[in-house]
């Protein structure tokens, strides 16, 4: 993957033992940020449910799945 390519985002496990997951920008290997916070810590549905909408924002508008607290991109 390139720069110019848009993010691409999964799930991982945290070290708890598959309790709690983490949804990672996939180019980065960071924490996917929504509105500033870093999303990690959620149940798997939850992780699995904002990977998919952040690879839709994605596909539709590259780059419009990464935003701070003030709404900036």
């Amino acid at each position: 993957m390139n720069d110019n390519e848009p993010a691409v985002y999964d799930i991982m496990p945290e070290a708890d033992g598959w309790h709690t997951w983490t949804v990672y920008n996939t180019k980065t290997m960071e924490p996917a940020l929504v509105k500033g916070v870093r999303q990690v810590g959620l149940a798997f549905a939850d992780a699995d449910d904002l990977a998919d909408a952040l690879n839709a924002m994605e596909r539709k508008e590259p780059g419009s799945s990464v935003t701070w607290a003030d709404g900036s991109r």
